[in-house]
């Protein structure tokens, strides 16, 4: 488990249970992805995570490739877990992760032929605001490395507010929707196969021809997604449908090795939503979040063949 005992600092990471799934805000157990978290520094952390031989989404490909989505997911923990551990945020505060960045080595990223992978991520914080001893904000940087070997980096800026002030900005929304009749009443149009998910996973409607734009599909039940209940679509989806939609652009074995996404404002539920794509350059597509006319979300999608 977690430490910042100066007498502990030294020791080597473990991978042996995860930590609290609460410091990452997961109900499943099987979701938690971090093993363990020590302080190093006043804003410098080293984070212990362990990626699965395969997942329930994010499966590895035919060479034993890791689904890179598990970057993110590992960047979305670790955040979260340090903000709890290292800041001692409140478990009453409520986060917002403004973005969120990777960008991949495939020369020298890990395979899962044989097991599990032990990953080793170094976390530094920067720009970090404190207001009457609280957090309220910060960057992270991110390195991932695996038996030595560096392989990624990335990163992201979160936000930390009260669980008053997070209700009052979602209340000047004006279109926020009930989770429990979303949840029940909702009823969500045929997905369209995807090369890269699970047909229980896929993320874009089956009635669009594939083209820039492609309706995007919210699975309440979504048993990672929303592993919770949440009040709006999150980041990872939004960039898996992304991802989801540019894959369709692009010849077999095309392997998404960066991506950025910016999120000034929320992707609602039960609001039609589209994903518009932009291909820029013959690797890097950019991508919009629509919904109302209006753009919720932008990023872009950096490819290798």
């Amino acid at each position: 488990m977690p430490t910042s005992d100066p007498a502990r600092a030294g020791r080597v990471l473990q991978w042996n249970r995860t930590i609290d799934r609460s410091l990452v805000h997961r109900d499943s157990i099987a979701e938690v992805l971090l093993t363990d978290l020590l302080q190093v520094g006043e804003a410098e952390f080293l984070v212990a995570a362990q990626w699965p031989r395969s997942h329930r989404v994010y499966r590895p490909d035919q060479a034993g490739r890791h689904d890179p989505m598990l970057i993110l997911e590992s960047i979305r923990q670790t955040g979260l877990a340090v903000s709890h551990f290292g800041f001692g945020v409140g478990f009453d505060q409520q986060s917002l992760m403004r973005d969120v960045s990777f960008v991949l080595d495939q020369r020298t990223e890990p395979r899962a032929l044989l097991g599990s992978t032990n990953i080793a991520i170094t976390a530094r914080c920067r720009e970090v605001i404190m207001r009457s001893g609280r957090l309220r904000g910060m960057t992270l940087d991110l390195s991932f490395a695996a038996d030595d070997l560096p392989f990624a980096t990335g990163g992201g800026t979160i936000r930390w507010i009260s669980a008053r002030s997070y209700a009052a900005l979602r209340a000047r929304g004006g279109t926020r929707l009930d989770w429990d009749q979303l949840r029940w009443s909702t009823t969500a149009p045929p997905r369209a196969a995807s090369a890269i998910r699970a047909s229980a996973d896929g993320l874009l409607t089956a009635e669009s021809e594939p083209g820039p734009r492609r309706r995007l599909v919210v699975p309440l039940d979504h048993p990672v997604y929303f592993d919770h209940a949440l009040d709006h679509a999150p980041g990872m989806l939004l960039i898996d449908a992304a991802w989801q939609a540019e894959f369709e652009q692009r010849s077999p074995g095309a392997r998404l090795v960066g991506c950025a996404l910016d999120c000034p404002t929320f992707t609602e539920l039960g609001v039609d939503t589209d994903i518009v794509l932009n291909r820029v350059s013959s690797d890097t597509t950019e991508f919009a979040v629509h919904q109302d006319g209006r753009s919720t979300a932008t990023g872009f999608l950096r490819v290798a063949p």
